[in-house]
């Protein structure tokens, strides 16, 4: 029989991750049997944050964080890890007491952990000594609050934010899929970002209505943007410069229409997108709107509040920080886009052998050792939290 194989092949279908489990739990039993495992092959990290195995369904939604996890998942199997799925907490319990100790580190969204804590079989404990150690658990979170109970270092973040473990994604993968557009045969149109018809309400969006007539009269640019517009149309700019595409794009558009453009445009929402770094892999330049500042010192950037605060250390002509309201700087950063076109550009942290390189630190680190310096000081009431079993 062919245990590489799956016995039942969903395909890119709902139930994806059994085939995907199936095909490697086998590999890793029949390398076992043979003695010839990779190198990280018998290093188990076990996948339950909602993200993961609905990455391995068909026409899957595509925000943030599935791009994330998307990454994640590629970065363990060029690394040769055994990647194994859980669609709940029961069902990561299951594995880990079929594979444990070759686990190496779940990672799990902050409410599982939560659940997983209040389950008397799920988490180690005197009484479950077979159980899941908190000390693996890690909380998948977008944003920057410690998500589990061990607090920061536990706390996996997409951006580096000076706090929680710094894991990353990289977009490279999907931007190589589309060809380069040549700026010659791009239109002379400017992509804004806003799935949503609220961030453009006047009242909250950075950029008036009359801002886009002001930059389409003095630089010929049109503007274009994919949004559900729902029983709230009023709020849709009144330009006849600005064009909804519509709430329906697949992938395959969105890319399209981002890579035959000549900039990509925030308005303020959504924050922290992982679109920015699409945009400037295909050569399209990011408008980032500056919604706070110092007053008395505005160029400070570590004073800044933007829509994309990890891009704030690029300058033109990548970067066009443009602080909210402001409609002359506004044409200037749209024309200095159009007239100063760039070539694909990835940050290095985004490249895939820096995600690598850090998961690998991740994978590998005394974890265990780090979590008995808590509990230690747990224990003699220098520090606040429960106590857990190693």
């Amino acid at each position: 029989m062919d245990l590489v194989k799956p016995l039942v092949d969903y395909g890119e279908q709902r139930h994806g991750w059994i085939a995907a489990n199936q095909r490697a739990a086998h590999a890793l039993w029949s390398c076992i049997e043979r003695g010839d495992c990779g190198e990280n092959q018998m290093k188990v990290v076990i996948l339950v944050s909602n993200e993961f195995p609905m990455s391995l369904m068909k026409d899957k939604y595509i925000g943030g964080e599935m791009i994330w996890a998307m990454s994640t998942i590629r970065a363990l199997e060029n690394m040769g890890h055994t990647v194994l799925y859980a669609v709940d907490v029961p069902a990561a319990v299951q594995l880990y007491h079929l594979f444990d100790p070759l686990v190496k580190i779940l990672i799990m969204n902050g409410e599982q952990i939560q659940e997983c804590c209040g389950i008397d079989y799920c988490l180690k404990s005197e009484h479950n000594p077979a159980g899941i150690p908190i000390w693996k658990m890690f909380a998948f979170s977008f944003w920057v609050n410690p998500a589990t109970d061990l607090g920061n270092q536990w706390t996996l973040s997409p951006e580096d934010y000076g706090t929680n473990t710094f894991l990353g994604y990289s977009i490279e993968a999907q931007c190589e899929l589309r060809p380069f557009v040549p700026h010659a045969k791009r239109a002379k149109q400017i992509y804004i970002i806003a799935k949503y018809v609220t961030f453009f309400d006047q009242e909250k969006t950075a950029w008036p209505t009359d801002f886009f007539e002001a930059a389409a009269a003095e630089v010929g640019v049109e503007f274009v943007t994919g949004t559900h517009v729902g029983d709230r149309p009023d709020l849709f700019p009144a330009s006849k410069h600005v064009h909804n595409l519509g709430s329906v794009l697949t992938q395959s558009d969105f890319y399209g229409n981002l890579s035959h453009s000549v900039a990509l445009l925030g308005v303020g929402d959504p924050v922290t997108s992982p679109t920015p770094y699409d945009a400037l892999c295909l050569g399209v330049p990011f408008i980032n709107p500056v919604q706070m500042w110092d007053p008395t010192n505005p160029d400070d950037r570590t004073r800044w509040s933007t829509q994309h605060d990890p891009l704030k250390e690029l300058d033109p002509p990548f970067v066009y920080h443009v602080k909210r309201r402001d409609r002359a700087a506004f044409v200037a950063a749209v024309r200095g886009a159009v007239e100063n076109p760039i070539s694909s550009h990835v940050l290095n942290r985004m490249r895939m052998r820096s995600v690598e390189k850090r998961l690998e630190d991740i994978i590998n680190r005394d974890w265990r050792k780090e979590a008995e310096a808590i509990l230690e000081r747990r224990r003699s009431g220098a520090e606040a939290g429960y106590l857990f079993t190693l």
